[in-house]
């Protein structure tokens, strides 16, 4: 875990929030009908949250190792600046992000909950993980979350990261001023 002083830091220098799907912006239950329909639960705490994200000015995404209808049609509602489904490596996926984006890893912040997080999580300027992450994970974050995956984990980390980039307390206002 960083030190107070560098975790702030750190947070004023994030442009692009990235997470996984399963275990981070759900609660990593997944739902498979008979007919071939797959369900997710999301969590409109997570979609306030991204919605203040794009507020602020900033970009916002995925990276996941399975590929999924609803993760689409969730990702279209909130309109994610990345979508990147079925995602073997996911390192590669985000040295494509950088390098199309002209952004260093430092900028980058990303919420994941297991070990194949990790490759993208270590790399990044800082490393989220959800309540309910896996407990080999944990010495690898920067930060562990009081929320559950689906449960409003990103949104706990876009207050976060607002709050110490001093942009959250105007988006509030401009909300019970409208």
């Amino acid at each position: 875990m960083k030190k107070n002083s560098a975790f702030k830091d750190a947070c004023k220098k994030i442009k692009l929030l990235l997470f996984d799907c399963d275990g981070v912006l759900t609660d990593g239950r997944i739902v498979l009908g008979n007919d071939g329909i797959e369900l997710k639960f999301f969590s409109t705490l997570d979609g306030m949250g991204l919605k203040i994200w794009h507020i602020a000015g900033l970009a916002a995404g995925c990276i996941t190792g399975r590929a999924s209808g609803a993760l689409t049609k969730r990702a279209q509602e909130l309109k994610f600046d990345e979508l990147h489904q079925n995602i073997a490596d996911k390192n590669e996926a985000l040295d494509e992000i950088l390098k199309r984006r002209g952004l260093s890893l430092e900028e980058v912040a990303y919420i994941g909950d297991d070990i194949n997080d990790l490759p993208v999580g270590t790399k990044v300027g800082l490393f989220f993980v959800p309540a309910n992450h896996h407990e080999v994970i944990r010495p690898y974050a920067d930060y562990i979350l009081s929320r559950e995956g689906g449960y409003g984990a990103i949104r706990e980390v876009v207050d976060i990261i607002l709050t110490h980039k001093g942009l959250l307390e105007d988006i509030v206002y401009s909300f019970a001023n409208r």
